[in-house]
């Protein structure tokens, strides 16, 4: 992976950690959450296309699934090197 789509994955991780404690701070309705999450998810999966195949959890939202997803493509790029 090139080293601009690391930093893009890196910054997208950070910001959806940031987007999760504010939502959670500020009480934000889990309808408003989940959407949120869905939209940002397919702005991420559109520039950061492969190496990051959609989750199959269920049951999670939107922007937890999207976080296990950038964590699990960061912990393979750890053990491949």
């Amino acid at each position: 992976m090139n080293d601009v789509r690391k930093r893009l994955r890196a910054g997208f991780h950070e910001l959806t950690l940031n987007l999760l404690g504010l939502f959670e701070v500020y009480g934000a309705s889990p309808e408003l959450v989940d959407h949120t999450g869905e939209v940002f998810e397919r702005v991420i999966h559109a520039h950061l296309d492969s190496g990051m195949p959609p989750s199959s959890v269920r049951g999670k939202l939107a922007l937890e699934r999207l976080l296990d997803e950038l964590e699990a493509v960061e912990a393979a790029e750890v053990t491949a090197h």
